[in-house]
């Protein structure tokens, strides 16, 4: 009885700004007070499940109990004092990856060059790699960050607006990307590139790609709040 009430208050205070590990102790403290008072209960007397009851009143109702936590500065985590950093840590986290990947290519290209000597591929296998490249990178990468940085904005205090921010951040930026890998053809040595380059002519086209891209990266937060609201009006 006593551990989903307190495990829903830590979730609560951390959806309120509250740190992981300050909404894990306050939960911790909250537990602690409820078994004194559950003793003390008992001590007088009292059944085991009037004992628990009774130690739930006098603990207070939750929204009381949060305040206590929420309401101290110190205890906020980094994404309530400095919200605009989701955004920065999205891009940051897309750059990452996209880097990540082409290293490892890079590296898998040179060692079969250096395992097969005279490693050639059809022309048309090497464009349809580059092809497979190119829409891995600059579509369903960022399609799959944004995704993931919606899915923890639904348990974390961000705010729609830092969301949305940091969702088109990185679906702008896969659409300004230049990548390509092209394989070993006759006549020509492999290569990988990866860069971005910015033309205020082009952010125009590049527009409705960017808004289609966010659009699918922030279906899985409004599909989760949809869920989340609909169980909170019909609870059990």
């Amino acid at each position: 009885m006593t551990e989903p009430r307190f495990a829903h208050l830590s979730r609560a205070l951390r959806r309120q700004g509250v740190a992981g590990r300050h909404a894990r102790r306050a939960a911790l403290e909250m537990s602690g007070h409820y078994h004194q008072l559950r003793l003390q209960a008992l001590a007088r007397g009292e059944p085991p499940d009037q004992a628990a009851r009774t130690a739930h009143e006098a603990m207070g109702a939750d929204a009381v109990l949060m305040e206590r936590y929420a309401n101290r500065p110190e205890l906020r985590g980094w994404l309530y004092r400095w919200p605009a950093l989701y955004a920065i840590a999205s891009l940051a986290s897309f750059a990452v990856l996209c880097v990540t990947i082409m290293a490892l290519l890079v590296l898998l290209l040179n060692g079969l060059r250096l395992v097969v000597h005279h490693l050639t591929v059809p022309p048309e296998v090497a464009m349809a790699v580059n092809s497979g490249l190119v829409v891995a990178l600059q579509w369903v990468l960022p399609i799959l960050v944004g995704a993931g940085f919606a899915l923890l904005a639904s348990r974390r205090p961000v705010a729609l607006r830092w969301l949305i921010a940091s969702v088109l951040l990185v679906c702008l930026t896969a659409r300004l990307m230049n990548s390509g890998l092209m394989l070993p053809i006759p006549g020509q040595r492999g290569s990988a590139t990866l860069g971005i380059g910015i033309r205020l002519r082009a952010l125009a086209l590049q527009l409705p790609g960017t808004l289609i891209m966010a659009a699918l990266a922030l279906t899985p937060y409004f599909i989760v709040t949809h869920r989340a609201g609909w169980r909170r009006s019909f609870p059990g």
